[in-house]
C-alpha cells in the first residue's frame, strides 16, 4: 500500500462510518418519535440537515461527526438530568418541561418543574377517566379546547412563554400533540 492508497483508504473509511453514524441516528429518532418530540427534534437537527454520502469531502465528514457527537453528548447529558431529577413515576414531568421549553437541556430547574406540576394537573382534569367513554374527534377537540388556554396562561404565569401573540407556539404544539396521544390511548 501506498500513502495515496493509505489516504484513501482511510477517506472512506472515515465516509462509512459518518454514514453508519447516520442510520444510528435515525434509529434514535425513531425511538422518540410520536413520543417525545423535543427530543426528535433535537436528534432531527444536530447535524444541520446535513446527509453522509458516498464521495462527501473528508472536512465535511469531520463537521457531520463532530456536530453528531455534540447532539448526543446533549441528549446523554439530557436523560441523565432527567433520570436523576425525576423518579419513574415522574418521568412524564420531565417531558413535560421539555415540552414547555420547546428544546431539551435546560437543567429542569424548579420553577419548570413547577410549571410542569401544575400542566401535569390540569391534564388529568381534562381527559376524560376510566373505559366508560366513547372516543372522537369532537370530544378531542373540547379537551383540547378546555386544556390550551389553561396551559398557556400557566406557562406565562412562570414566564416560559417564548412566543408573540398570534404565532405559532411550538411548546403549545408539542402540549397538544401530547395530550391528544394521551386521549386517544
Amino acid at each position: 500500500m501506498d500513502t495515496y492508497e493509505a489516504k484513501e483508504l482511510m477517506e472512506d473509511s472515515l465516509r462509512c462510518l459518518a454514514r453508519m453514524m447516520e442510520q444510528i441516528r435515525l434509529r434514535e429518532i425513531e425511538k422518540v418519535v410520536g413520543y417525545d418530540e423535543p427530543m426528535q427534534d433535537h436528534l432531527a437537527q444536530c447535524t444541520l440537515n446535513v446527509t453522509p454520502y458516498e464521495s462527501m469531502d473528508f472536512e465535511k465528514c469531520l463537521e457531520y461527526l463532530k456536530d453528531l457527537h455534540q447532539g448526543f453528548k446533549e441528549a446523554a447529558e439530557h436523560e441523565i438530568k432527567l433520570e436523576t431529577k425525576f423518579s419513574v413515576a415522574e418521568l412524564e414531568l420531565g417531558h413535560i418541561c421539555d415540552m414547555v421549553m420547546g428544546f431539551i437541556g435546560h437543567g429542569f430547574p424548579d420553577d419548570l418543574v413547577a410549571c410542569a406540576q401544575e400542566i401535569d394537573q390540569v391534564v388529568k382534569e381534562v381527559l376524560p377517566r376510566g373505559r366508560n367513554y366513547v372516543k372522537s374527534e369532537k370530544d378531542c377537540k373540547r379537551m383540547l379546547e378546555a386544556f390550551v388556554p389553561k396551559a398557556k396562561d400557566i406557562i406565562e404565569k412562570h414566564g416560559y412563554k417564548t412566543w408573540a401573540d398570534g404565532a405559532y407556539s411550538l411548546p403549545l404544539g408539542y402540549l397538544m400533540a401530547w395530550i391528544c396521544r394521551e386521549y386517544w390511548e
